[in-house]
């Protein structure tokens, strides 16, 4: 083989990059291999139409570790925040917009219920108090399934941060992991508005029935973002997502890593039952102690490691992960502001500045769900929108706009016989069709669009099935069991090769959690070998 290391990296996603910014500040010799010309997987700004420029996939922050933020001393690097200006929800004729202030967020929820703001209140309170739990956990190892003295102890420290919680708490943390999403949602909240609007920020990070156990798990992401050291708030990265990653990228190469694009990994190599090293698809062979893959685990382990090294039951269960979140990602290149249904005027007001989300009824997104499922097309979707222009100039012509929009739900597969290729543009048009009725004047500024489906984010990103977490989390793939108990703890059953992506624990989303602790458990690792 032609180069040794202490580490490879197999993409430079943003996990992959805070692994190496970790393992290169531990002194190790690391390399980091990208298949794609440019590093940040997902997590990535590209022009997408001539001289505009956007965060192509991922767009919005809040889940990004500040841990992380600091040891791989990003702001130093280039990354700078973006606060936006609160949240707009459009569910047909309805409206609420709400921006963190009592009076005016009071007044809006008032004018569907007279309680469900103080209900509200007590929930978002009850999420962040009882979401330590799980905020304390993410930057550790989950305990195997083997119960060792280590795992106890990993253990016994899950369960200090239980009993901290009051007996109430406790109680309502287990109802949010066993009940479905439709059952606290009614529990809680008496307006058919609030009801669609939690319903939303299920399905927003999600692929599953509202009514299946376990299906309010996503109201944690809400909960336990951060952003420039405030709870449960959102927000951008000024230059798109790929500044954050550049920045990962510059830490990483100042603690000498070694960073190389168009390096796309063929096979993982592995002599006499360890993995030893990495062949390109170039045909060039590389060494290394440790193997760190920020590949999904589907990939990892079906198409990278050949099957005969690994258990057969372990491969077999890992073809049965349950992978795609259904979504659609599209980009406007656009020529003006868009005008908002409910905010006539000229002019950048507060709601161009915020996220936008529209979405139906409750019951109607529960029937997206199962159209998925059976692989056909919603007819009133789920539109995740930010026009992140209105806040940062540096990413459109003076007076032109981008705005992201993250669509659900968009099956990977289609039903009869029908191809994405060939569907892609109607899809395209239908949804713009969509947001016209909401925002009138969008056909009319139109000037290049981008359409991302399920299968262009897997030929893309290379997210199987077009996942964008890795791997769904459901409560059978989440913690000790994500990806599988025999690599929960970044080990695999293939000596030498380690995880270190969102289908590792903590799961998906831009935290860096995954990358640092696969790192944690390398650098352990080598250092005991030595």
């Amino acid at each position: 083989m032609s180069t040794d290391f202490d580490a490879i990296v197999i993409g430079a996603g943003h996990n992959g990059l805070t692994a190496a910014g970790y393992l290169g500040k531990a002194g190790l010799r690391t390399l980091v291999l990208e298949r794609r010309h440019v590093v940040g997987g997902a997590a990535v700004t590209e022009e997408f139409y001539p001289g505009y420029r956007n965060s192509i996939a991922s767009y919005v922050v809040s889940l990004l570790r500040p841990e992380v933020i600091r040891d791989l001393e990003l702001h130093k690097h280039g990354y700078e925040l973006i606060h936006l200006k609160g949240g707009l929800d459009i569910c047909r004729e309805d409206h609420l917009y709400l921006t963190g202030d009592e009076a005016n967020d009071r007044a809006e929820i008032g004018r569907f219920s007279g309680r469900d703001y103080d209900a509200i209140k007590r929930f978002n309170a009850m999420l962040e108090e009882a979401g330590t739990v799980i905020r304390n956990q993410w930057l550790r190892e989950p305990p195997s399934l083997n119960g060792g003295i280590v795992d106890l102890l990993g253990m016994l420290k899950a369960g200090r941060d239980m009993r901290g919680l009051s007996v109430d708490l406790r109680h309502r943390l287990l109802q949010m992991f066993t009940s479905s999403a439709a059952d606290i949602i009614d529990r809680w909240f008496e307006s058919p508005m609030v009801h669609s609007m939690y319903a939303s920020h299920c399905v927003s990070g999600n692929f599953a029935s509202l009514y299946h156990p376990g299906s309010a798990i996503p109201f944690f992401h809400h909960a336990l973002g951060e952003f420039d050291g405030e709870r449960g708030c959102w927000g951008l990265a000024r230059g798109g997502m790929g500044r954050i990653t550049q920045a990962m990228a510059s830490f990483a190469r100042s603690q000498g890593v070694d960073i190389r694009t168009d390096a796309g990994v063929e096979k993982i190599v592995v002599e006499n039952g360890r993995a030893r090293g990495v062949r390109l698809c170039s045909g060039e062979e590389i060494s290394a102690r440790a193997i760190l893959s920020n590949a999904d685990p589907k990939r990892t382990f079906l198409q990278l490691v050949d099957k005969e090294h690994l258990p057969a039951t372990f491969v077999d269960d890992i073809s049965h992960l349950r992978m795609g979140h259904a979504s659609l990602r599209m980009n406007l290149a656009l020529n003006g502001l868009p005008e908002l249904r409910d905010y006539p005027g000229a002019g950048i007001r507060p709601q161009h500045q915020c996220s936008i989300v529209i979405y139906p009824p409750m019951d109607v997104m529960e029937k997206n769900y199962h159209s998925a499922k059976a692989g056909r097309l919603p007819e009133e979707p789920r539109l995740d929108i930010v026009i992140p222009s209105t806040l940062d100039d540096s990413l459109a012509p003076d007076g032109h706009h981008v705005m992201s929009i993250l669509c659900k739900y968009y099956p990977y597969k289609l039903a009869d016989n029908q191809q994405w290729d060939d569907i892609r543009d109607r899809v395209g048009d239908d949804i713009i069709d969509y947001l016209a009725r909401y925002m009138p004047n969008i056909k009319s500024l139109i000037v290049g669009r981008q359409v991302l489906t399920p299968l262009d984010l897997e030929r893309v990103f290379g997210l199987t099935e077009g996942d964008i977490f890795h791997g769904r989390h459901d409560l059978d793939q989440i913690f000790s069991l994500r990806p599988h108990p025999s690599a929960a703890k970044y080990r695999t059953p293939l000596k030498g090769l380690y995880l270190c992506g969102s289908g590792s624990h903590p799961g998906g989303a831009v935290s860096g959690a995954p990358g640092h602790n696969g790192a944690m458990r390398v650098i352990k690792d080598l250092r005991k070998r030595r």
